[in-house]
């Protein structure tokens, strides 16, 4: 909190490696922390900080308030610079409230912040002293690839492990609802329970369009021709852009009669098939 922040800041800016020799068993340790958790409360990111330093920041947890603009303004830069060095960083600035809040118990707006922290120390798997594994699979509904949805995956019998969150966007471009998710995001091993959440029947992005990656990489080469652009132009006359959010469906179970949850093991296999049925 406050100035306890910006030294345990300069603390993993400026680490003590662990000495083998020492007498205090402390001093065996390096200074640099697992996390941090700054509140109210930062210093810069040192000018000179090496490119593989940087690199190996610990994720970052911030928290502060608009109101305290002594503290804001310092915690705003670090921020930025956490995040231009691509450490993983969360941060939650509320629009009021005094410095030296702590721990808002009580308040209904700021109060909510502890329990923001819990879940990310949660995300992070730092609850938990089992190595995360990364994952990769395909998610069906009803035998066909996801379209647009989101897979959760809560562990059901340790608590302090990690959930995973998958978004899902299958447009077409050969993804056939396949995802992929890092050791860093992944699950313990274990048993999940899985909830599959469809968002909708049909997704446009002309982000992920073959067709519309193509004709809009012409574009900017300035090699778009005339004959492309009228393709161009009859494609888009003819996609369907109607909403298809009103099917919204979350699936607890694999089938509709089962009585229990839908519960996967993760073992060693890192690749898995999660298919849910609505008949």
């Amino acid at each position: 909190f406050s100035a306890g922040a910006a030294l345990i800041a300069d603390m993993t800016f400026n680490p003590i490696p662990g000495k083998s020799d020492a007498k205090d068993p402390l001093d065996h340790f390096t200074t640099k922390p697992d996390f941090l958790i700054l509140s109210y409360g930062s210093m810069p990111m040192p000018p000179g900080l090496d490119s593989l330093t940087k690199s190996s920041l610990p994720p970052v947890f911030m928290y502060g308030t608009v109101e305290d603009a002594g503290s804001m303004k310092g915690m705003a830069e670090l921020y930025t610079s956490l995040i231009q060095a691509k450490v993983p960083t969360e941060a939650h600035f509320f629009r009021n409230g005094d410095h030296g809040s702590g721990f808002a118990i009580g308040d209904p707006i700021l109060g909510e912040w502890p329990k923001l922290m819990h879940n990310w120390m949660q995300a992070g798997g730092f609850l938990t002293d089992k190595p995360r594994r990364a994952l990769s699979g395909v998610v069906k509904l009803d035998g066909a690839p996801l379209v647009r949805g989101i897979l959760v995956l809560t562990p059901k019998d340790n608590h302090g492990a990690p959930p995973v969150v998958v978004y899902i966007t299958n447009t077409g471009t050969g993804e056939i609802g396949r995802f992929s998710v890092p050791a860093s995001q992944g699950p313990i091993s274990g048993k999940y329970r899985v909830e599959v959440r469809q968002e909708a029947t049909r997704w446009t992005s002309n982000s992920r369009d073959p067709f519309m990656i193509r004709m809009m990489t012409k574009q900017r080469d300035n090699t778009l021709t005339d004959a492309d652009q009228k393709e161009w132009g009859e494609y888009l006359r003819k996609r369907d852009l109607s909403p298809s959010i009103y099917n919204q469906r979350v699936f607890g179970h694999q089938h509709p009669n089962d009585s229990q949850d839908y519960i996967l093991e993760i073992k060693e296999d890192n690749n898995i098939l999660i298919e849910v049925f609505s008949k």
